[in-house]
């Protein structure tokens, strides 16, 4: 009997999950974002100004969804990322950083959590009443695992979705974020800092902070500032139905990969003869392949002359503990499914929708 990973029904929605307008530090207006995404094939974008939860929601309409959410940063003051540096540090340049997108799961509650208007800026602050926020407006952030574990618990009890954003763009260290806790998703694709510095594609990221017991989903978003960082890397969301409750749904169930280029089609598990399989079909492949918790990984390759892979199978032993699937096109991108975990696999159906 086939487990289905990804549903068998409902239709892929391509999402950018992270966005910046003329609200905060882009050069698009809301608007302009929206029809220019919308001329390419997606169906919503996300809405993460730096400091401020906007409500777009009078953009969307039957063909698109604005996904309400804003980016929460944390800035290091006491030592420069590059520990020979010895000039005067400056922060954008030398600082290690860390960000969050924090994703509203109820379009109607658009209040802001550990608030401090004193961190809003750019042309935020031209918008500062429109914000509304839950708690007393001093929140004092500090670079710690602690005060970003703090942020990320409070954020999850107001009902939202936290995404870790860009780690090699914010200079992030293992000793940090292995400290993270209770993290929704992880951003394995930042198109903007990737087309610039061919970095920030991290799945050695994600690897890790599921080795530190971290359940999370995967997903891509541009970081658009303006329109040459778009279409670089995208959330493709499986779901019933094109609405703000079964995106949301969608990630929050799993029902996702992350890509910058190939498509992936099908998925799903099955038992013969008592060994467990895992199946992909997906869009032309130079090679596929199997990660697990451990050092035990699995391939499939397309020789030179070989006709380009659209599907593979793999075996999935007990103690591989949780695999995921990733998939590499000749153009070099990528396309990554989450972790799925055999625990997972063994106590339920995975891919699921929401009862309505």
């Amino acid at each position: 009997m086939r487990q289905y990973l990804l549903p068998r029904g409902g239709n892929f929605y391509k999402v950018n999950m992270h966005n910046h307008t003329t609200f905060s530090d882009g050069k698009q207006t809301p608007e302009e974002v929206k029809e220019l995404y919308l001329s390419r094939g997606y169906s919503a974008v996300a809405f993460t100004e730096h400091e401020g939860l906007i409500d777009f929601s009078y953009l969307a309409d039957d063909k698109f969804i604005a996904i309400l959410a804003y980016e929460y940063g944390f800035n290091r003051h006491d030592n420069p990322a590059h520990s020979q540096y010895t000039g005067e540090p400056v922060i954008h340049y030398h600082m290690e950083k860390f960000h969050l997108n924090l994703y509203a799961k109820d379009p109607g509650n658009l209040k802001m959590v550990c608030f401090n208007p004193n961190r809003v800026g750019g042309n935020m602050k031209n918008h500062l009443d429109k914000l509304e926020y839950t708690g007393s407006p001093d929140f004092v952030r500090s670079y710690t695992a602690e005060c970003i574990n703090e942020v990320i618990s409070t954020a999850k009890d107001n009902n939202m979705f936290v995404v870790y954003n860009h780690p090699a763009w914010s200079m992030n260290t293992y000793p940090l974020y292995t400290q993270i806790r209770g993290l929704d998703g992880f951003e394995m694709f930042n198109g903007a800092s990737h087309r610039t510095s061919d970095l920030d594609y991290t799945p050695y990221v994600y690897d890790h902070l599921a080795r530190a017991g971290q359940r999370m989903v995967v997903v891509g978003g541009d970081d658009n500032h303006h329109a040459t960082q778009s279409s670089l890397a995208w959330t493709m969301i499986k779901a019933e139905r094109l609405t703000y409750e079964d995106l949301m749904d969608g990630l929050e169930r799993g029902n996702c990969y992350a890509s910058d280029g190939p498509e992936i089609y099908d998925l799903y598990t099955e038992i013969v003869d008592g060994q467990r399989y895992v199946h992909i079909s997906c869009s032309e492949a130079k090679g596929i392949y199997l990660t697990t918790a451990g050092r035990r990984k699995d391939c499939k390759l397309s020789g030179n002359d070989a006709p380009p892979l659209t599907e593979a199978t793999f075996k999935i032993e007990p103690h591989d503990f949780f695999f995921r699937l990733s998939v590499r096109d000749f153009r070099g991108n990528h396309a990554n499914t989450r972790f799925y975990y055999l625990d997972e696999l063994d106590s339920q159906p995975v891919a699921q929708y929401k009862t309505v």
